[in-house]
């Protein structure tokens, strides 16, 4: 287990024990020795409190998305998109924001942003803002709390009751927010970490600037190859590494994947996994049968497992591949094949393009070898309609042409 998975897991043991302690130590303890009614009535003590968790949850991810996006405006950036939990205003093609709904990375919502100027937008106050409002929030808590123990009665719920679940769930959320390590939403205690200094804030932006013109089909200006490998620093060279796949430029590709790689103390089990992927589909593509065929069964069990997740574009790729030239598998190549819109449609469209294209040249590798294999029908993944030679007459029989009968595996 990497470095980073473990401190998920301790950030999440983390909020699990303010949970506890929220549920167990206040909340059980008040609703079985108060004697006041639940505003909601005699039973109604369990409704209220989901409606505050609901409440303390939704207020929460405004305060800490709405410090993002003042944070950006005090750093002089652009705005693209901003979302809380699903709600989105993001800017059209006319320049003016629009109501919406979209996903996000991260755990309550995002802002995404571009640099005015590389060199001078400081995204910092991103990450304090929020903080700012979480203070004013407790404070505004603790007069709730004192007001419900002096005046008792529905006070007691409206305002101890409420106040401290407030104040707990934004505990939660705010130590998920604030810690300081690669998560598997983006938070930002770990971007805190990165922008510690001048130069990796330049970093940052250029990042930010290079992700948001290949989204748009601008070129992309050389950004910085980074051989000290991290789960920011990935994201980097990933901007590169994408570039490099569109000119097909695999040697420079496998360069920097060998760089995360032999960083694999220091990413994510993924980042570290998608490398092996991507290397292996590379391998597999462009080397002699033989080499390729021994660099797969040389791979360790648990690269092999993540290809056969098929949850992204590398390892739909590299377990095509495989399927198809090492394990000569007509099965798990089409499952392979199978995944792919669902996987490629969630990624930004310049790199959906890519995967596709390298995924293409993939199948046609595999196609090549073998000829009588029919794919016809996952046409519609390359955005290809069927040709009309290749459509079964109405009263075929319901077996698919060209499926090779495999031989059952040991």
């Amino acid at each position: 287990m990497k470095k980073n998975d473990v401190m998920g897991y301790v950030a999440y043991g983390l909020m699990l024990i303010i949970a506890v302690i929220l549920a167990f130590a206040i909340i059980r303890p008040f609703v079985t020795t108060t004697t006041t009614t639940s505003p909601f009535g005699p039973s109604g003590s369990i409704w209220f409190i989901l409606i505050a968790i609901i409440i303390a949850i939704f207020l929460n991810a405004l305060l800490i998305e709405l410090g993002h996006l003042l944070g950006a405006k005090i750093g002089k950036y652009k705005i693209l998109s901003w979302v809380c939990l699903g709600f989105a205003f993001k800017r059209g093609e006319d320049d003016k924001m629009h109501f919406g709904f979209g996903k996000w990375d991260g755990l309550t919502g995002e802002t995404k942003i571009i640099p005015t100027d590389v060199k001078k937008n400081n995204p910092t106050p991103m990450i304090f803002m929020p903080f700012l409002f979480l203070l004013a929030e407790i404070v505004a808590c603790a007069v709730l709390i004192v007001l419900g123990n002096i005046n008792k009665g529905a006070w007691l719920w409206w305002g101890y009751l409420m106040g401290v679940i407030v104040i707990g769930v934004a505990a939660m959320i705010y130590l998920y927010d604030i810690f300081p390590a690669p998560l598997d939403s983006k938070n930002d205690g770990y971007l805190l970490t990165i922008l510690t200094n001048s130069t990796n804030r330049v970093a940052y932006n250029e990042l930010l600037l290079s992700e948001y013109n290949a989204s748009i089909g601008k070129p992309v200006e050389k950004t910085s190859i980074y051989k000290d490998v991290t789960d920011f620093t990935s994201r980097i060279n990933d901007v590169t590494l994408y570039k490099m796949f569109k000119e097909r430029n695999y040697d420079g590709a496998m360069m920097i994947l060998d760089y995360t790689i032999e960083c694999k103390n220091k990413v994510s089990s993924n980042i570290y996994h998608e490398a092996t992927s991507n290397k292996c589909a590379i391998i597999l593509q462009t080397r002699a049968f033989e080499e390729a065929k021994e660099h797969f069964i040389s791979l360790p069990l648990d690269d092999k497992k993540y290809m056969a997740n098929l949850s992204s574009g590398a390892a739909i790729r590299a377990y095509l591949l495989a399927s198809g030239l090492v394990e000569d598998s007509f099965s798990e190549s089409e499952q392979a094949i199978g995944r792919a819109a669902s996987v490629l449609g969630k990624l930004p469209d310049d790199r959906r393009e890519i995967e596709l294209s390298m995924l293409e040249d993939a199948l046609n590798k595999v196609t090549k070898k073998h000829a009588d294999w029919d794919f016809s029908e996952y046409n519609y993944v390359f955005g290809k309609e069927e040709p009309e030679e290749s459509k079964e007459p109405e009263d075929a029989p319901a077996e698919k042409v060209n499926k090779p009968e495999e031989e059952p595996k040991e």
